[in-house]
């Protein structure tokens, strides 16, 4: 009974960390993703290197936290974000209202896979903790590097595989990357600028930024 308990949250907790939903995924997900994922926004934001005429998308967005931080570096650009969780989207809206209304940030609610962008449309592109739920990797990779202008960049943030390993989470929704892993895949798909791991440490966990150009 207990393992079925376990086994039960492990894909509830997993679904919610996909797609938050509910007052769970509002309340709960957002303060895990706030704090929990504090860290390694700072870390993917400080890595971006935004400047003022960027255009820029984040695939995967949750509360909206580090679009709001990283539009106050942006002068004549945008800041985008896709996100397909109705309940992030609602959050993410209220914490940018006031630079919605401006013109500056712009968010969607959808599949970033299903999207049509057009081709060169954005100088940086980031995601922070979605990677594992990509359902076709190669697909939303490719689609990363070609709405990317020629010389633009995609930062991918994600947690060390090893850590991952030892948490509850259900493997049919978490799909996990070492960093060889995720260099294989963006260079299959074009990254032909260079791709390069940058690894940090906060207490004994270990998080990575994997910086591709196009």
């Amino acid at each position: 009974m207990r393992s079925h308990q376990v086994m039960n949250f492990s894909t509830f907790f997993s679904e919610q960390a996909r797609r938050p939903r509910g007052l769970f995924g509002r309340i709960v997900m957002g303060l895990v993703f706030d704090r929990g994922n504090a860290f390694l926004n700072d870390f993917a934001g400080e890595l971006l290197s935004i400047q003022e005429e960027d255009h820029v998308l984040e695939i995967g967005f949750g509360t909206g936290k580090l679009m709001h931080k990283l539009v106050k570096q942006i002068d004549k650009g945008l800041v985008e974000g896709i996100d397909f969780s109705k309940t992030m989207a609602s959050r993410a809206r209220r914490r940018n209202k006031k630079n919605i209304v401006e013109g500056r940030v712009k968010i969607i609610q959808g599949d970033f896979d299903s999207i049509p962008y057009e081709k060169e449309r954005f100088s940086k592109v980031y995601s922070v903790n979605t990677i594992y739920f990509w359902p076709a990797p190669l697909q939303t990779a490719k689609k990363a590097a070609d709405i990317l202008k020629p010389g633009g960049k995609l930062v991918l943030a994600f947690e060390d595989i090893e850590q991952l390993k030892q948490r509850n989470l259900n493997r049919d929704i978490f799909r996990l990357y070492s960093t060889d892993d995720i260099q294989d895949l963006l260079a299959k798909v074009g990254f032909s600028g260079g791709i390069k791991i940058v690894s940090r440490r906060r207490g004994e966990l270990i998080f990575h930024c994997v910086i591709a150009r196009k």
